[in-house]
């Protein structure tokens, strides 16, 4: 690194040789010639270069390669001409605070004949545990470092060994690249379990090109066109009055310009980008958030890990189970042993998009989304990087800041609707989705709950409520003490039992949806068969049940006893 080396480096003191003699003492003969060391050729002017040099070096660090490994870590091949010869070795980084489990990386070099006026060509096995993509993007960073230290000392006017500095940019560049792999080998991941497909611009190129040269040669040769000269090629003039002629013959449109066709071939690029057929479909129960609101610089939102209340198709009993977007679950039924399984495949949620992933269901259907108990990741649209989201409750508005550039974050999800998909053929054979929604007591959107929404503790209360200390939907708080086994915090937010509207809580309040009363309240001043107004003071005057039993003789003992 020269000058820009940031350690120092003292002076070199001089040999025995170099220094001064006093008087007339000779040195013997044999001391000043002098003997080359090995090794210490690194860097040669470009203007010294010779063949000769150039084998030299290329020598020098063959040899420096093969003393560097051990015969355990390298691995020699040749090709059958023996004109290449690959070396193969066990790169391992020298970390202590490594944070990986795999340590270390395979890599494969040539050096051509050339070698150092051309760059040593280089390769990252797949036979290892190291997947694709992340052997990959360390291949193509590596490269680019290669390609940029080469053009850089051929600016500079010489030529370098680049093996060593190499593998000491690779020691200190190995953990950075192996986060970078892994977030691309991530978002592949999420991609392939989205439904989508990634296509490398080179194959769509490709088969761009491959479709221009058919139609070319399907073309036939019109036989206005020029008669090429001695060397096969038209000259200027000719290709000239080539285009003015068709311009007239056109009315003045041009033939197609280069602009033109790279144009025609974005265009390809985009139908056939635009035609990639989606290896998931949409299936099973879709999770839709209703009221989703992003704040302004929140882009994405994906659930890592959900908390669903399921209910047996057979015993009708509702049990939550925790899903992660990775592996099936498998359960029993704790009331009649049915066998139940479940699947949870996330999608992103963004400003143009509230679908939150889609449930693969065996014998369960669902019944709510415990929102407070899901691992949520939001994406923020300042940095571009992830952070963590928990505790997030319906109806009530989550801010937070980004803990990369501290960016003011916020995310509102009113309700949630449990959608079923079931793909049909329609005659024609051509695949058809049909939507269908789920006959669920909780979330049936426009249908009454369960009893209407009355329990067992109360006969006249037609709503359910939700608890913000566990985040799920009970009738009462009877119920919810019954079921579960933490401090109970009053409910803010409650369902219809006549619509099933989620709504904030309103005591007395009709229902926001379909105006209907959801508990049992004094709504005239008059008896009405006992279902009306039972305070005396506040009961109409012409009512009889104002004034009934007034006058009535109540013997000392009953007086004593309501005393």
């Amino acid at each position: 690194m020269e000058d820009r080396c940031r350690f120092w480096h003292p002076p070199q003191l001089p040999s025995v040789d170099d220094l001064p003699v006093s008087g007339d003492q000779m040195r013997p003969a044999s001391r000043m010639i002098p003997v080359p060391r090995p090794g210490i050729l690194q860097e040669v002017k470009l203007c010294d270069l010779t063949e000769d040099v150039a084998e030299q070096l290329r020598e020098t660090e063959i040899k420096q390669l093969k003393k560097r490994f051990p015969k355990d870590k390298l691995i020699i091949q040749e090709r059958s001409d023996g004109k290449v010869t690959f070396y193969r070795m066990t790169v391992e980084a020298t970390d202590p605070d490594w944070p990986f489990d795999l340590k270390e990386i395979d890599i494969m070099v040539s050096f051509p004949d050339n070698y150092p006026q051309e760059v040593f060509t280089l390769n990252v096995p797949l036979d290892k545990d190291l997947p694709e993509v992340m052997a990959r993007h360390a291949e193509e960073a590596s490269l680019e470092w290669l390609q940029a230290k080469h053009a850089t000392n051929l600016l500079r006017g010489k030529v370098e060994l680049l093996f060593r500095p190499f593998l000491r940019w690779l020691d200190r560049s190995l953990e950075r690249l192996f986060t970078e792999g892994a977030r691309q080998l991530k978002k592949e991941i999420d991609v392939e379990r989205a439904g989508l497909q990634f296509i490398p611009y080179q194959e769509l190129q490709a088969a761009v090109c491959e479709k221009s040269e058919k139609v070319t040669s399907s073309e036939p040769a019109s036989d206005t066109t020029p008669a090429p000269d001695a060397d096969g090629a038209t000259s200027c003039e000719e290709r000239l009055e080539m285009t003015e002629g068709e311009s007239a013959v056109d009315g003045g449109k041009l033939p197609r310009s280069g602009c033109d066709k790279e144009q025609q071939q974005e265009e390809e690029v985009s139908h056939l980008v635009e035609n990639i057929k989606i290896s998931d479909p949409r299936r099973g129960t879709e999770v839709k958030v209703l009221g989703l609101r992003l704040g302004e610089n929140t882009a994405t939102l994906v659930a890592q890990k959900i908390t669903v209340s399921l209910q047996c198709n057979r015993c009708k009993v509702t049990a939550d189970l925790i899903l992660n977007g990775r592996t099936a679950c498998a359960a029993q039924c704790e009331k009649c042993s049915t066998s139940i399984n479940a699947a949870y495949r996330p999608c992103m949620l963004h400003h143009y998009s509230d679908v939150l992933g889609y449930l693969d269901l065996h014998n369960v259907t669902t019944a709510d989304l415990v929102l407070q108990d899901c691992d949520l990741i939001v994406g923020c649209l300042s940095c571009s990087q992830e952070c963590p989201v928990q505790n997030l409750s319906y109806g009530q508005t989550k801010e937070l800041n980004c803990e990369h550039c501290h960016s003011k974050l916020s995310i509102l999800a009113e309700s949630v609707r449990f959608q079923y998909i079931q793909p049909r053929t329609n005659k024609s054979g051509s695949s058809a989705v049909s939507y269908k929604t789920i006959r669920d007591p909780a979330v049936q959107k426009g249908k009454p709950l369960p009893d209407k929404g009355a329990c067992k503790h109360y006969k006249q209360s037609h709503r359910w409520l939700r608890f913000p200390c566990c985040g799920r939907a009970y009738a009462c708080d009877v119920c919810h003490g019954e079921d579960q086994d933490h401090p109970m915090e009053l409910a803010t937010r409650m369902i219809c039992g006549y619509c099933a509207k989620e709504q904030p809580y309103g005591n007395g309040k009709p229902c926001i949806s379909c105006g209907s009363m959801m508990t049992r309240g004094t709504r005239t001043s008059h008896w009405e068969g006992g279902l009306g107004c039972r305070s005396k003071v506040k009961m109409n005057r012409n009512d009889r049940h104002k004034y009934a039993n007034t006058n009535k003789t109540i013997s000392r003992k009953a007086a004593s006893e309501k005393k």
